[in-house]
């Protein structure tokens, strides 16, 4: 069963990265929670409508590539973490990690909160 919920869960966070790099935020929308809170590599932090709000005008700019490295069950919590490559059109790619959480909310998963920080580390040689 935790194999099962493990990789429904890694299904939703790439869906995530997907949606809103499509633009579609009406499916976005429903696999974030009412409470979601977005903490950019930046500093900045910003709530479910915010963000995506934000995300709007970069919509054909760039695209989020999301890769789940591990998921951490805690009852109807989970910890993904991931990397998140931020694929610019015409600019260089940001190298990113995160850590989302998500909470299960009448038996679907919805994330509550992502923390981003940048992952120099994983930048191509140059």
């Amino acid at each position: 069963m935790t194999a099962a919920i493990e990789s429904d869960l890694s299904r939703i966070d790439v869906s995530i990265d997907e949606l809103g790099s499509k633009g579609d935020f009406a499916a976005l929308s429903e696999v974030l929670a009412a409470d979601f809170h977005y903490s950019h590599s930046t500093g900045l932090v910003q709530d479910k409508a915010e963000w995506l709000d934000s995300l709007k005008p970069l919509v054909g700019k760039r695209d989020r590539v999301a890769r789940v490295v591990g998921v951490e069950m805690h009852g109807d919590i989970a910890v993904v973490k991931g990397e998140v490559d931020i694929v610019w059109r015409e600019a260089p790619t940001k190298y990113n990690r995160y850590v989302r959480v998500y909470r299960q909310e009448g038996g679907t998963w919805r994330a509550i909160s992502q923390v981003t920080m940048p992952a120099p580390d994983r930048e191509p040689a140059k």
